[in-house]
């Protein structure tokens, strides 16, 4: 059995497992069940990507970009939310396409934390950043065309980002999980997430036309992605 085939089933015994388990035992362990779940979905990409052909420039520059993206956040480790990383998360994916955005990000998660410090909420961080990527990678053609969206896509990931992280929170340690409990979460984590926000923002505004061309130089050179793009962003 191919490995990428492999990873995709065991991904999906694990959602499977973490909605049929602890309903058939009755557990109310919420933080260890939605942790199974999204690593299950975890398993799925890194399976999917694993039986597309992987040249050795992809696996190369995943390694680079996301080098770059772990040095950006533990760099700036002492601004909380402030930090590089999601923006060239993003831009790898406008650049490169959504399957290089989503192991751009899975990768930066576990790098990073391999300083910052492993745990519960690893994969969490490694499903939204691979989620930010391989969205951006989708929307790629609209966001080549429209500077507005870009910067608007990475302010709403900012949010999002903290959202998936107080939800990862709230299933572990609130003594009650409702609505009322995530809003309370969040407007405690509004200042951090709308720094997160900001900083996706300005960074998109200012440097995302300049280092998407420098991107895509690299692309059309390897030939890792047709040039048409790159043609846009020269006529």
């Amino acid at each position: 059995m191919r490995k990428g085939s492999a990873l995709v089933i065991a991904g999906f015994i694990l959602v499977i497992s973490a909605v049929i388990i602890p309903i058939a035992a009755d557990s109310g362990n919420f933080i260890f069940t939605m942790t199974v779940f999204v690593l299950g979905i975890v398993l799925i990409w890194l399976g999917r990507f694993e039986r597309n052909p992987v040249s050795i420039e992809r696996v190369v520059l995943i390694a680079l970009l996301s080098a770059l993206s772990t040095a950006g956040r533990i760099l700036f480790f002492g601004i909380p939310s402030v930090q590089p990383s999601s923006f060239i998360i993003i831009v790898t994916g406008i650049a490169f396409g959504p399957e290089m955005g989503l192991m751009t990000g899975v990768v930066t998660a576990v790098a990073s934390n391999l300083i910052l410090g492993q745990g519960p909420w690893t994969p969490w961080q490694i499903f939204i950043w691979g989620s930010m990527g391989y969205a951006a990678g989708l929307c790629s053609g609209i966001f080549l065309k429209n500077k507005l969206l870009r910067v608007v896509y990475g302010f709403v990931w900012g949010f999002i980002f903290g959202w998936v992280m107080n939800l990862w929170f709230i299933v572990g340690y609130s003594p009650e999980i409702s609505g009322k409990a995530f809003l309370a979460a969040g407007m405690a984590s509004f200042y951090l997430d709308a720094a997160h926000a900001i900083t996706n923002a300005v960074l998109l505004l200012l440097a995302g036309d300049r280092l998407i061309r420098a991107f895509h130089r690299i692309a059309v050179k390897y030939g890792l992605k047709g040039a048409c793009e790159y043609v846009y962003f020269n006529r």
